[in-house]
């Protein structure tokens, strides 16, 4: 994904706010196309937001998970 839509799904307000935190938060793009063009690829924001992670207990992801369960359970954890 472009940097815009990444930024996007890692919850950030702006692009500038995301691409500063490449290299320390979040990953590297896996593939750059150009110096303008960079693609991130999903499975790696996710590893760096700890979503998905079957063994993360922790973290954002954690956190949005266990969110989404007390919505499903209609507020009761």
């Amino acid at each position: 994904m472009l940097a815009e839509i990444a930024a996007a799904y890692c919850g950030e307000r702006h692009v500038e706010d995301f691409l500063e935190r490449v290299g320390t938060t979040y990953p590297q793009p896996r593939v750059i196309d150009t110096t303008r063009r960079k693609f991130w690829y999903r499975d790696d924001l996710d590893r760096a937001m700890n979503i998905g992670a079957a063994d993360a207990s922790s973290g954002i992801g954690a956190r949005f998970r266990e969110k989404i369960r007390e919505k499903r359970n209609g507020g009761t954890a």
